[in-house]
């Protein structure tokens, strides 16, 4: 399993939006594009899904921008990767009907390590994240 661009710049800009947080700072776009070498547009799209998410919320006018809707403690970094990754299915199988794409042995493998990587994922807070303590 291999992650796409967007978890990892969907984690990138949920950091940055951490780390300025406590100091209850507001991140343009500009200077999310400028820490992590992403286009602005690309990163607005992402931005978009963990807004749906209710992770992000934007501040319009001047000086607006982007901060996180509550303490990156209570956030983990399951919630960003399932807003931005289509909810981390590993399979298109796991909730859906199976018939025709998988038999039951692969299915229930599947739904084990599907599982297992929430679970993980879900024990680890954006602030962990953001101080390197994973």
């Amino acid at each position: 399993m291999k992650m796409s661009s967007k978890a990892r710049y969907g984690l990138y800009v949920a950091v940055e939006l951490a780390k300025s947080y406590r100091q209850q700072n507001i991140v343009t776009v500009a200077s999310l594009a400028q820490s992590t070498g992403v286009t602005e547009k690309y990163l607005e799209q992402i931005i978009a899904l963990m807004k749906k998410a209710d992770i992000v919320r934007s501040i319009r006018g001047a000086g607006g921008g982007y901060k996180l809707t509550d303490n990156p403690e209570n956030i983990t970094v399951g919630q960003i990767l399932r807003a931005v990754e289509d909810n981390l299915e590993i399979v298109d199988c796991l909730h859906k009907d199976c018939a025709g794409k998988c038999n039951c042995v692969s299915h229930n493998l599947w739904a084990k390590l599907y599982e297992n990587i929430n679970n993980y994922l879900d024990t680890i807070s954006l602030t962990q994240l953001a101080e390197d303590r994973v």
